[in-house]
């Protein structure tokens, strides 16, 4: 099962600014590969996602991004880091979500993207690329 037919070639930002759930600003540097699932509010698969351990994804750091924060309190216990920035959203081109995407930080490239169907199937989707 494929989440999405091909990965478009564009540019990835290596930098990304948002706020915590908290509203505490973060930035950070995608310096290597890098996981970005985008979430939004009351989403049952977003749900799974958030609720998933960082290692159901495989190796690669995670990185959730919504574009709106929530009361959801399963936002709030996610083991994933969480952040709200429509900024980084923009700049992956993430117009739907749910939505995965890998980026290389060191080429500034998406490697892959697609609809998430579970961390074990965005795992599969992306071991290559590890």
């Amino acid at each position: 099962m494929r989440s999405f037919d091909a990965s478009r070639d564009r540019s990835a930002p290596t930098t990304y600014e948002g706020i915590t759930l908290s509203g505490v600003p973060v930035t950070g540097t995608f310096a290597r590969r890098h996981l970005i699932v985008a979430a939004k509010p009351d989403c049952d698969g977003c749900r799974a996602l958030l609720e998933s351990e960082p290692s159901a994804f495989g190796p690669v750091p995670v990185l959730v991004v919504g574009a709106e924060a929530t009361d959801e309190p399963w936002w709030h216990e996610s083991a994933l880091p969480v952040i709200i920035s429509p900024s980084l959203m923009a700049a992956l081109d993430i117009r739907w979500p749910p939505f995965w995407v890998l980026v290389d930080g060191e080429s500034g490239r998406v490697l892959n993207e697609g609809v998430p169907f579970g961390p074990e199937h965005i795992a599969k989707e992306i071991a290559d690329l590890l």
